[in-house]
């Protein structure tokens, strides 16, 4: 049985990731549509017609996680496999950009997307483990 409690955690969550990736997904499009605006994630300032086409394509992905997330939030308890697959995915992200791109992604703004991606993790791991836990 499950506690409104570890709902509460679940369904927060969800709500959060959703506004979340809904917010970098509107900064994704502004790029895309060609404003010299830095990324919300790694605060990097790209240019060019290529740049703004695969912020495009990150776009369309982002907004389709959103409603993901936000189908997850109607039913958190038999979707919160959901918030695991999305940690998996933004340790990887993390992982990644420092392994390959610390050099071109510097400064508080990548420090701060760093920070701000493991604040999520730790969230939607916490409530994923929670929710697991047996009350009687």
């Amino acid at each position: 049985m499950i506690t409104n409690k570890q709902l509460l955690f679940l369904k927060l969550s969800f709500i959060i990731g959703t506004i979340a990736d809904f917010i970098v997904g509107i900064n994704w499009l502004l790029i895309s549509l060609g404003y010299n605006i830095p990324n919300l994630i790694s605060s990097f300032k790209g240019a060019g017609t290529d740049y703004r086409f695969a912020m495009y394509i990150d776009t369309m992905f982002m907004f389709g996680w959103t409603v993901l997330l936000f189908w997850g939030y109607l039913k958190p308890l038999e979707r919160r496999g959901l918030l695991v697959i999305t940690a998996v995915l933004l340790s990887i992200s993390i992982m990644i950009e420092i392994l390959f791109y610390r050099n071109l992604l510097a400064g508080i703004g990548f420090t701060l997307g760093i920070i701000l991606r493991l604040l999520i993790i730790s969230k939607f791991t916490f409530s994923y483990f929670y929710s697991l836990k047996k009350h009687y």
